[in-house]
């Protein structure tokens, strides 16, 4: 693989809140093996995930997006 994929970033719905907010979504180049993707964003976020929206076809969607753990 050698692709432009969006990488998404959300937090929790809040109060008055419809659906998550996007903290970030952009499109980063993923290749094949391993690989670490370092982002700040502006609050505390609850989940991220690559292709968030499903634009490619995939046959588990379900593991495109993750909760966060977030370090100290």
């Amino acid at each position: 693989m050698d692709d432009w994929v969006e990488v998404g970033v959300f937090t929790s719905a809040g109060e008055g809140e419809q659906s998550e907010a996007p903290l970030y979504a952009q499109k980063h180049r993923i290749r094949t093996g391993t690989q670490t993707v370092t982002l700040t964003v502006p609050r505390k976020p609850d989940r991220a995930g690559i292709d968030p929206y499903h634009l490619l076809i995939d046959w588990e969607t379900d593991d495109n997006v993750r909760t966060v753990k977030v370090k100290n």
